[in-house]
């Protein structure tokens, strides 16, 4: 396919709540144009008095039930976002879903849909049954919510001792809905509609709307190598796509999608060469574990800001990642990588590494969402200025204690109340040195923040303050949350 660049594509989001998918989007993409329907007035309201705030002309967010939606009066997109909508909606309302994209899509247009999948929800279903027959007396959601939780606080140790598999699944299951947020909580357990669904069957309702199944965008999950060895020779010689899909779901317990769509004439070219990775430029942010060997073809895990680690055998690819983490954010050309990459592996003696070796290793990593892929080079400052100054986007989220920014690679940085009160104080017109003598203001009037001895708050030395509102900083400057300045330590 040859879909339209996010740059300057016309975007819209069904089930955009608050806008908090959107409202970035907007920000750092200013020449595209961006719609979001949700029926919620109070998110709508919020996220409206963000838009205001910003000042942002190229994003509406409109309150409006999606069965009111006229195709014809929404126009044509590039792109349709549906994350957490379809399987929480009834059927007419899935139905009506699926007709937008069918009749909204541009020619080359993509939707994206999320919705929970058979057969590994029969698993999860049985959680959400015990939760709602527990709190089926109850009408008021707060009420519930807060039954459900004292239920999940009694289940932790409610299988101690019984080591069947069955036990040891429901009991992992309770644990991390005792530390996922309350929204989740509701939604996935206690809203009154959650309709898994086989992905087969989906993809047979779509075929009925004009529409055809692109891929996944967790793109891994669709190669039958990420099975066990008897599982992927099972699906591995399958040629229906849907069919072998749908096989790989039930050999790997699945229980939620992420699919991509397309309509059902667009001309699509499934095979992929990874030679074409040559086109795009390239950015992640991946840090060794241990050490990298830039010598030797030996095994070794990087690790991505969430934690998660993904193990890089080749040298080049190892040199390549060090530079893409020097210079994140930037997306950086793949010649210009590849030379990077060879030029760093150099030093060691070493000269002569195949780099298809390189490209391969990066698509798998692309694959697994590790590294990210553009169609132009970019470039940020990374300096950081005499007097730091966030922009608007990352204040107004700090201001609204949402407990996380909105990076320029459209991830998420948790933030704590002091980090967001750093980011409020960042407006330009404070020094290193002043910005840290607010913040010693701000943890003398917080002092649940702070260790207290006596009754008075006992403040970090002045050295660890500095110290740490300079790593606060050189991280905004990471990830692209400050403004340019010709001013520079």
């Amino acid at each position: 396919m040859m879909p339209t660049s996010p740059a300057k594509a016309r975007v819209l989001e069904l089930g955009c709540a608050g806008g908090g998918n959107l409202i970035p989007m907007a920000w750092y993409l200013p020449k595209a144009t961006f719609l979001g329907v949700d029926r919620a007035a109070v998110p709508l309201a919020a996220g409206q008095a963000l838009v205001e705030r910003l000042g942002l002309s190229n994003l509406i967010l409109r309150q409006e039930d999606i069965l009111n939606l006229d195709p014809e009066s929404l126009g044509e997109f590039d792109y349709i976002l549906a994350h957490g909508v379809w399987s929480w909606i009834p059927f007419q309302a899935q139905e009506q879903l699926l007709h937008l994209c069918g009749a909204c899509l541009a020619p080359q247009g993509i939707a994206y849909v999320s919705y929970n999948t058979l057969p590994g929800w029969h698993l999860r279903g049985m959680v959400r049954d015990l939760l709602l027959y527990h709190t089926r007396t109850l009408r008021e959601p707060r009420t519930r919510l807060a039954a459900a939780q004292a239920l999940l606080d009694r289940l932790a140790t409610a299988w101690h001792g019984d080591e069947t598999p069955m036990a040891r699944y429901l009991t992992q299951e309770v644990m991390e809905l005792h530390h996922a947020h309350p929204s989740y909580l509701f939604h996935e357990y206690l809203e009154e509609n959650n309709t898994p669904i086989l992905f087969a069957d989906f993809a047979q309702r779509v075929a009925q709307h004009g529409l055809t199944y692109l891929a996944e965008a967790e793109l891994y999950t669709m190669f039958p190598s990420t099975l066990p060895e008897g599982a992927a020779a099972l699906v591995d010689p399958m040629e229906d796509l849907v069919d072998r899909e749908q096989h790989m779901d039930f050999l790997r317990y699945r229980y939620f999608r992420k699919t991509l769509l397309c309509r059902a004439n667009t001309p699509l070219v499934r095979e992929m060469d990874l030679t074409r990775l040559r086109e795009f430029s390239i950015s992640a942010l991946l840090l060794p574990v241990q050490g990298a060997d830039l010598a030797h073809i030996v095994t070794e895990d990087f690790a991505a800001p969430d934690g998660v680690r993904f193990g890089v055998t080749h040298p080049l690819t190892k040199a390549a990642l060090l530079y893409l983490a020097e210079v994140y954010p930037d997306a950086v050309a793949y010649s210009v990588l590849e030379e990077a990459a060879v030029r760093r592996t150099a030093v060691t003696g070493v000269s002569e590494w195949n780099v298809e070796q390189l490209i391969g290793e990066l698509f798998s990593l692309y694959a697994h969402r590790a590294v990210r892929l553009t169609l132009i080079p970019e470039t940020f400052d990374h300096s950081i200025p005499l007097r730091p100054r966030a922009h608007a986007l990352a204040r107004a989220q700090a201001a609204a204690r949402l407990g996380h920014l909105a990076t320029v690679r459209h991830t998420t940085l948790e933030i704590d109340p002091l980090a967001g009160q750093l980011v409020q104080l960042m407006d330009g017109t404070r020094t290193l040195d002043e910005l840290v003598a607010d913040v010693v203001v701000y943890l003398a009037h917080h002092t649940a923040r702070a260790v207290v001895r006596g009754g008075i708050p006992e403040l970090p030395p002045d050295g660890q303050l500095l110290a740490g509102c300079r790593r606060l900083v050189e991280l905004f400057a990471q990830h692209g949350l400050l403004e340019n300045s010709s001013e520079t330590f």
